[in-house]
C-alpha cells in the first residue's frame, strides 16, 4: 500500500515535499490525537515543549494514513473536521491554524463491514473515499512473481554483501506455483530465506521454503483465508517432485526443454522422473 502511495506522491505536483506515513493501527491511544494534531507546552504531563503533528510536518505535501480502518471512533470525528475546514488545533491550544495537505489513506480492513457495525464513520469515509484504488492480491497478478523475486533477490542480496544470485527457471516455477497470502512480504521473506539456504549461489527449487502461517483473507466479508494449492508442499524433496511436474506439463512431456527449464541437466532429470511420477514425452 505505501509504495502505490509512493508512487502516486512521486507523480504529483507535491512530489518535491516530504511525504509523511502514519500507521494508524500502531499509535497509543492516549497520544493519538497529539501525534495527528501536535501539542503545545504543559498540555498534558510530560509535555515539556511544544511539539508539530503529522498534519503540520506534511504541509504542503502528503500526509498517508496507512490502516485507517484501526483508527480510534474519537479521533475519527476530528480528522474529519481537520478534512472539512484544513485547520489544526494542537493539544492544550486555544486557535487553530490552517495546513495545506494531501491525504492518502489506505487499509487492509474491511471497511464495508466496519460500516454496517459503526467501527468507522460513513461521512468520513465518504470524505476520504473521492477516488480509490483497489489493490489486487499478488496472487491475481502472478505474472509479476518474476519480476518482484528479481528485485528482492538483487536488493537483499547487496544488503547481505552478496553477489545477486541467479533464480533458476524450476525455483521460479515453484514460486509462481504459490499462492502467496501474505502478498509481496510474504514473497520477500521467501527470496530472503532462499537467499540464506542457497549461501548466495544460484537459487533451485530445495532451497524455496514457504512460512507455515495461514493468514486471512480480508478481500471480501465472511471469505475463508485462501491456502496455497493443496498440490504445494513445504517439503524441499517434494517442492521439486512439484517442480519437475510443473516443468513437464509445461513443456508437454518434452524431457529436454524440461530440463532447460528447470536449470538442470537431462540425465539428472531422468533420474527423477519415476521420483515425480511423471513420464517423458514418447517421441
Amino acid at each position: 500500500k505505501e509504495l502505490v502511495a509512493r508512487a502516486i506522491h512521486s507523480g504529483s505536483s507535491r512530489s518535491t515535499r516530504p511525504f509523511v506515513p502514519v500507521n494508524c493501527s500502531a499509535i497509543p491511544d492516549n497520544l493519538a490525537e497529539s501525534i495527528l494534531f501536535g501539542h503545545v507546552r504543559g498540555a498534558f504531563t510530560g509535555a515539556a515543549t511544544d511539539r508539530k503533528g503529522a498534519f503540520d510536518n506534511a504541509h504542503g505535501g502528503p500526509l498517508f494514513l496507512d490502516e485507517i480502518g484501526d483508527m480510534l471512533p474519537g479521533i475519527q470525528a476530528k480528522l474529519l473536521r481537520v478534512l472539512e475546514d484544513s485547520v489544526v488545533c494542537p493539544v492544550g491550544a486555544v486557535n487553530g491554524h490552517k495546513v495545506d495537505v494531501r491525504i492518502i489513506a489506505a487499509t487492509n480492513a474491511n471497511l464495508d463491514a466496519k460500516l454496517a457495525s459503526g467501527g468507522f464513520r460513513s461521512d468520513l469515509y465518504h470524505r476520504l473515499a473521492a477516488f480509490t484504488v483497489a489493490l489486487a492480491p499478488l496472487r491475481e497478478h502472478k505474472e509479476d512473481i518474476p519480476l518482484l523475486a528479481e528485485h528482492f533477490a538483487k536488493m537483499l542480496s547487496s544488503e547481505m554483501g552478496l553477489p545477486a544470485p541467479r533464480i533458476s527457471a524450476g525455483a521460479m516455477l515453484v514460486l509462481e506455483s504459490h499462492s502467496f497470502p501474505g502478498n509481496a512480504r510474504e514473497l520477500k521473506n521467501t527470496i530472503e530465506r532462499a537467499l540464506i539456504r542457497s549461501s548466495g549461489r544460484e537459487i533451485e527449487p530445495k532451497h524455496i521454503t514457504f512460512a507455515a502461517a495461514r493468514l486471512p483473507d480480508r478481500s471480501a466479508p465472511g471469505k475463508a483465508a485462501e491456502h496455497p494449492p493443496a498440490d504445494i508442499p513445504f517439503n524441499v524433496r517434494e517442492l521439486e517432485k512439484v517442480a519437475v511436474q510443473r516443468a513437464m506439463e509445461r513443456t508437454g512431456g518434452n524431457v529436454s526443454a524440461a530440463a532447460r527449464l528447470l536449470g538442470m541437466g537431462r540425465t539428472r532429470l531422468y533420474r527423477k522422473l519415476p521420483e515425480a511420477g511423471t513420464l517423458q514425452k514418447q517421441s
